[in-house]
């Protein structure tokens, strides 16, 4: 070092501005920083570009291209922004473009006075161009030694300064390679992120897998990156990926399974890093002769998918260390990962679309047939068939014309063209002396494949001239068993290419339907009738169905059942039926005339007004009939109308309310098995303008049943014709009146088919059957705190309940007597000595006809029956225990008691005939 004392490395100037000093050892300095900046992205080259005293750049270090170098130079340090070019960029319109990739940082303040120069580095070692990385690296490093340089503007006459400069240099370069292991980290995260954002979206594999193995190489900085897939055998790994300057020469060779590292990690599983790769005998040495190429470290890792390994993934010579590490094993595993899961993705994918090619040919074949039968139907003459049809034929074999060329029947002296051309299907007529090569097909039954030529074209008649253009394919048409005798073409293939063998077999597959189609096409216009018919009848099932009620209604007042049956695809019959809140409810029967589509809408008209009049209105049946006729009879057509039956009920009252619109008497049967006929006057709805209908009412008893039916379950006949008839409907539900309402009409249906003993129904079954229950269930609830005060209420409650609803002697004393009990019990003893801080129970009482069960359910101690002692008189009067005789009594005038622990919690059941 100089005995004269070293100037700062920053110093104020005349002017009040700021400048870089100049001298030997500072040089020195400045090119041992250049030298690590250098260092830490690998760049070729590199200068600092500092200002001097007086306020010019200076430049220090070497550079190639010292004119371009200086204009970036000079740009930052106007601009006081960052710049990274890469190689081949243009400075200027008229400049040549860059041969080296350039990074420039600036040194100095962005926002303060503070500006001393430009740290630029030109080209990079074993890549083309510079990363952000790179760039946020240099930054980091350019800032902080701005910073340090700045320092130094205070220490003039500080001997020791040079060398404070010195030690904060150096640690700078520690903290910039922890920074720059930091990005790294960040670097390498984002590229696997983006990697998997790659592999879902491409599905181009070998653009995949490069994309992976460059980013690998950037990752983990290396020279040279490589994929190996396993051969269809699995005997060599084959180069399918190389990065770097030598993979045309390493993409020739195969690596046997077993040899060198990725023939060892194929066989093992097994990632393995080798760090001298020249003494170690297992590195496969081809690769290296192949390529002049010394391998010193290699990475690699086993490409796995389930549990198979379908090849190797390398990483070839670190860039900026002497070895791998073991940390890069765990970073590389995401890769081999990466790519695993490319290839099998795209052979899934491959897989996938090869199968959907042919699906997709297959189905477009299909379609194509499709089409050609709906043209077929919906086509009604023989012009209008051949344009859909030469337009489907167009289109499958992506030809520009078609045609049908057919030999008249009868009339040889003639052939009847249909061309399409231009969009537009063409019909003519041409002599037979007038065609050639179209004829020698037909006759020959011959395909004919081929390209209009000067020579072809000298050849071909008046037919052939209008109907063959550049390209064709002539195929006969002769179905076996058939007289036709008539050829199909297709020509001017759109892309230009030969019509082939594919191509025929397409011909062939359309051509058959399309000769039977225009054979037989007064027959097709009878499947189109019948699809018409079948179409209407499908309609019409659908609107009935949507008729219907979706489920059965349940009801705790009765049991109902329903059943209906069409005796063809469609039926006239319909029913319905709805409650309005948890008392009022109605039901309905109906039969309409007619099973149409038409017959099926009416259905569905009468329907909804009933529907609307009997849920918006409080319209008696009677009136309900009398209005909904007038509204039906004003959309009534061709004189259609319908039969009904309605009835409501309301269960406060009991009570039944009917009318008819000339439907059959229904039933009313009693418990003891005697019945009545519901009659009513009315003429059916749609008949007449102005209806008057007469129904009924009557109270429902305990065990009445309702039979609602359509003339469908009495009419059906015998072999002998015999009708089934009323009378033995009414025994035969009277037989079975114990029986669930649906089960009942189950069976009934079942015997009404035994009867007749055919396999198709006479008529349309409709029956739904009211069963009113013989004894209705009651349930009462009341929760009472567990004390004494309560056990009062409880008796009230108990009376409020009960005592009207218990008819037999002495019966409401012994409930009361028991429950008193049970009660005392919970609350004296059950409780006693308990932390609950709100003790309770319930009293919960269930009438099922004749028999009464009463629940109590407390959270007291559990209660065991088994653990009370039988009464004892004698115990009582000498002291030993008091009490006892509480459980024994309520036993003793109940009909039965028995005791439940659940959900920790006691139930106590209390059971008593009251009837």
């Amino acid at each position: 070092m100089s005995s004269f004392p070293l100037p700062p490395v920053v110093q104020k100037s005349r002017e009040g501005g700021y400048f870089v000093s100049s001298s030997s050892e500072l040089t020195d300095l400045y090119h041992f920083i250049l030298s690590q900046a250098k260092r830490l992205v690998s760049a070729k080259s590199g200068a600092f570009y500092l200002k001097n005293e007086g306020g010019n750049l200076s430049r220090v270090g070497a550079i190639k291209d010292l004119e371009s170098a200086g204009r970036i130079a000079k740009h930052v340090f106007l601009s006081k922004k960052n710049l990274l070019l890469r190689k081949g960029t243009h400075l200027s319109k008229n400049s040549p473009p860059l041969e080296e990739s350039y990074l420039a940082c600036y040194l100095g303040e962005e926002m303060g006075e503070l500006s001393l120069g430009v740290i630029v580095l030109e080209g990079i070692r074993h890549f083309d161009h510079f990363s952000s990385q790179d760039l946020d690296l240099i930054n980091y490093f350019a800032s902080n030694l701005t910073a340090l340089f700045k320092d130094t503007v205070y220490s003039e006459g500080d001997g020791q300064f040079f060398s404070a400069l010195t030690t904060s240099i150096l640690l700078l370069l520690d903290n910039s390679n922890i920074h720059n292991n930091n990005n790294r980290l960040h670097y390498f995260l984002e590229e696997i992120i983006r990697v998997s954002v790659l592999i879902n979206k491409s599905l181009d594999l070998s653009k995949v897998l490069e994309m992976v193995m460059e980013s690998a190489k950037s990752v983990f900085r290396t020279e040279a990156s490589s994929l190996l897939l396993l051969d269809d055998k699995k005997e060599f790994l084959l180069f399918h990926t190389v990065t770097g300057e030598k993979k045309e020469e390493v993409a020739k060779i195969k690596v046997p399974i077993g040899q060198g590292i990725a023939g060892t990690v194929a066989v093992t599983k097994q990632p393995m890093i080798i760090n001298d790769a020249q003494n170690d005998p297992r590195v496969f040495r081809d690769v290296d002769k192949a390529s002049n190429f010394i391998t010193r470290n290699i990475l690699a890792s086993p490409l796995i998918v389930g549990e198979e390994v379908i090849g190797v993934i390398e990483a070839i010579n670190t860039i900026d260390r002497n070895n791998f590490s073991q940390n890069d094993i765990d970073f590389f595993l995401s890769f081999s990962s990466a790519c695993a899961v490319a290839i099998q993705k795209t052979g899934l994918l491959e897989d996938l679309n090869q199968t959907n090619f042919a699906l997709k040919q297959k189905l477009s074949t299909l379609e194509s047939i499709f089409e050609l039968g709906q043209a077929v139907l919906e086509s009604h003459d023989e012009l209008g068939l051949m344009s859909r049809c030469l337009t489907i034929l167009t289109k499958e074999l992506d030809a520009d014309d078609a045609g049908m060329v057919i030999l008249l029947e009868g009339k040889q002296n003639l052939i009847q063209v249909y061309a399409r051309q231009g969009g537009i299907v063409f019909e003519s007529f041409y002599e037979l002396s007038e065609s050639s090569l179209v004829l020698k097909a037909i006759q020959s039954k011959e395909a004919k494949l081929g390209k209009v030529t000067k020579e072809t074209e000298e050849e071909f008649l008046g037919l052939e001239s209008f109907v063959l253009k550049d390209n064709f394919l002539v195929l006969p048409v002769s179905p076996s068993g058939s007289s036709l005798k008539a050829a199909l073409y297709v020509c001017n293939k759109k892309n230009k290419g030969m019509f082939g063998d594919a191509d025929l077999r397409m011909l062939q597959t359309i051509s058959s339907p399309l000769a039977k189609a225009y054979e037989n096409l007064r027959l097709n216009q009878e499947i189109i009738t019948k699809k018409s018919i079948e179409k209407e009848i499908e309609i019409t099932r659908n609107i009935q169905n949507n008729i219907l009620p979706n489920s059965i209604l349940q009801s705790t007042d009765f049991d109902l059942g329903v059943k209906s049956v069409a005796a063809k695809e469609v039926s006239g019959d319909f029913y319905d039926f709805h409650p309005y809140g948890d008392q009022r409810f109605s039901f309905l029967v109906a039969d309409v005339s007619g099973k149409s589509l038409p017959a099926a809408i009416f259905m569905a008209m009468s329907s909804s007004i009933i529907r609307t009049l009997s849920r918006t209105s409080e319209l008696s049946p009677s009136e309900l009939l009398t209005r909904a006729n007038s509204l039906i009879y004003e959309d009534s057509q061709s004189g259609m109308f319908v039969t009904l039956f309605f009835a409501s009920f309301d269960s406060s009252s009991n009570k039944v309310r009917f009318a008819s619109a000339g439907h059959n008497d229904q039933l009313r049967i009693r418990k003891d098995g005697t019945y009545e006929l519901l009659k009513g006057k009315g003429a059916p709805l749609g008949v007449v303008p102005v209806g008057n209908y007469i129904g009924g009412e009557f109270d429902i008893h305990p065990g009445d049943m309702l039979v609602f039916y359509t003339d469908g379950a009495i009419e059906e006949k015998d072999q002998f014709e015999e009708e089934f008839g009323l009378e033995r409907l009414i025994q035969e539900i009277i037989s079975r009146k114990d029986k669930p309402s649906q089960v009942i009409i189950e069976e009934i249906y079942q015997i009404i088919r035994n009867f007749s003993g055919m396999s198709e129904q006479y008529d349309d079954f409709t029956v739904m059957i009211l069963k009113f229950p013989e004894f209705k269930s009651e349930f009462y609830t009341q929760r009472f705190s567990a004390i004494g005060s309560e056990i009062p209420k409880l008796r009230d409650f108990l009376a409020q309940k009960l005592e009207a609803k218990i008819k037999l002697p002495y019966a409401f004393d012994d409930v009361l007597v028991s429950l008193d009990e049970a009660a005392t019990n919970i609350v004296m003893h059950g409780y006693q000595n308990t932390e609950l801080k709100q003790p309770y129970f319930d009293c919960i009482i269930e009438i099922f006809g004749e028999k009464l069960v009463i629940t109590l359910v407390d959270e007291a101690r559990r209660f065991d029956r088994d653990k009370v002692p039988s009464p004892s008189l004698e115990a009582n009067m000498r002291g030993e225990r008091k009490g006892g005789f509480g459980v024994f009594l309520m036993e003793k005038l109940m009909d039965k008691v028995s005791y439940e622990f659940k959900e920790n919690k006691n139930y106590t059941y209390l059971e008593k005939k009251i009837l």
